[in-house]
């Protein structure tokens, strides 16, 4: 038998579960939002450190290209006096 009391108060069991799924999909979309900003932050990073990488390398393959070209240039002018004209 429901009394006027109980009657008249709201199903605070409906409003605890509304609340709880607005809690869990706001904690979600944090979730979310963090680890995509922290994805983005790590993906960041690694082209970063690649690009600092890959330009050392290009920087370490030029100068050793450039001694052997200075040395063939060497090579070059070299027999260029030898041969007599």
């Amino acid at each position: 038998m429901i009394t006027t009391e109980s009657a008249a108060q709201p199903d605070q069991g409906h409003e605890h579960n509304r609340d709880r799924e607005l809690v869990l999909a706001i904690t979600d979309a944090l979730v979310l939002a963090v680890g995509r900003r922290a994805a983005h932050r790590a993906l960041r990073h690694a082209r970063s450190r690649h690009h600092q990488a890959a330009q050392r390398r290009a920087i370490g393959a030029a100068a050793h290209l450039a001694g052997y070209s200075a040395l063939i240039g060497y090579i070059w002018h070299q027999r260029r006096r030898a041969v007599p004209s």
